[in-house]
Parts: C-alpha cells; sequence; structure tokens
C-alpha cells in the first residue's frame, strides 16, 4: 500500500477533529519533552502515518486508529529525546579528551579559535570526504543510533546476518571512529 493510500486510509477512520486532538497531543509531548527545536506535530504524524504503511504492508489490522496513532506518536517523541540526550552526552564524553589534549599541548583554551561542534563538523566533513564508508558508519551508529546488527542489516540488504558480519561492521565502526580521532585532534591542533 502505497503512503498516500494509507494517509487516506487513516483518515477516512480519524475525522479532522481527531487529526486536531492528535496534533495537540503531540504538541504538548514536544514542549513537555523540549523538542520543539527539533521538529512538530505534523512531524511526528508525519511519521506516524510512514508507520501506517508498515502495519499495513504486514495487513495487520488497528483497532483503534486514535489510539493505535497516539502511542506510536509518543514512542516517535521519546525516541527523539532519547536521540538528543544521546548526541548531548557523546558531545560531553568529547570534551575530557579534548581538554586533555589541550593541557598536552601549548593551547590554553579549547573555544579560542573554534567551538566544539565547529570542529567536530569540520571533521566529519573532512571524514565523509575522504573515508565515506567510515562516515556513513559513524552516522548510522551515534546520530541514527542503530544497534551494529541494524547496520549491517543496512549495508548487507540480501545477506543473511550473522555475528561474524556484525563482528566485521562493528570493528569498522571502531577503525572509523578512530580515524574520526585523529582528523579531530589534527585540526584542534592547528
Amino acid at each position: 500500500m502505497s503512503a498516500l493510500l494509507a494517509i487516506n486510509w487513516v483518515l477516512t477512520l480519524l475525522n479532522p477533529l481527531q487529526v486536531q486532538y492528535l496534533k495537540g497531543y503531540y504538541d504538548k509531548l514536544l514542549w513537555g519533552c523540549k523538542l520543539l527545536h527539533r521538529c512538530d506535530s505534523d512531524d511526528i504524524l508525519s511519521q506516524v502515518w510512514e508507520k501506517v504503511v508498515e502495519v499495513e504492508r504486514l495487513e495487520r489490522p488497528i483497532e483503534n486508529p486514535e489510539a493505535w496513532a497516539k502511542k506510536v506518536g509518543e514512542r516517535i517523541i521519546l525516541q527523539e529525546k532519547r536521540r538528543e540526550l544521546s548526541e548531548k552526552k557523546s558531545i560531553q564524553k568529547l570534551e575530557p579528551m579534548i581538554q586533555s589534549q589541550i593541557f598536552a599541548s601549548p593551547r590554553d583554551n579549547l573555544y579560542c579559535d573554534d567551538t566544539l561542534g565547529q570542529m567536530l563538523t569540520l571533521a566529519l566533513k573532512e571524514l565523509k570526504q575522504t573515508k565515506p564508508d567510515f562516515h556513513q558508519l559513524l552516522v548510522m551508529r551515534f546520530f541514527r543510533e542503530l544497534s551494529w546488527e541494524q547496520i549491517s542489516s543496512e549495508l548487507y540488504p540480501d545477506t543473511a546476518i550473522t555475528k561474524t558480519t556484525i563482528n566485521k561492521v562493528r570493528q569498522r565502526g571502531s577503525r572509523a571512529l578512530k580515524k574520526l580521532r585523529e582528523i579531530f585532534f589534527l585540526k584542534l591542533k592547528k
């Protein structure tokens, strides 16, 4: 079933008042989770419709569309909150490494030339140019927060995923992270 058909299908089961209720409910959750800067209720609603397509493809009936859409929207919002917290933790984990690198060098202040985020962005861009496969792995792991098994499935869609495959992908991810650190600290020294 196409996305357009799925949306039409849900809209026939949900009246405009129910859709407005869902959007208000999502906005309230986004506000409570302090995520309004990342997405809005329309974004969540469109992701819910994508889930409808998946459910329809599996030919599972949705008994109560409004309650189902409410619950799926909650899950999407909570996943977005976890993603944001993970990004913040990643930056916090880099801070001590950078500080130790600073004290080992003549630079006194981390923020004298660039901010941490700008340097990390530049390092990621350089990694994308020099090693696009490494960049792809890091984006999948740290920004999309996929497991190594999910990454393996995306990289090798026509292959049966085994522990060996997952370990190979994990090792490539480790090499990718090491390369990113090298690029980052080279930029830090400049």
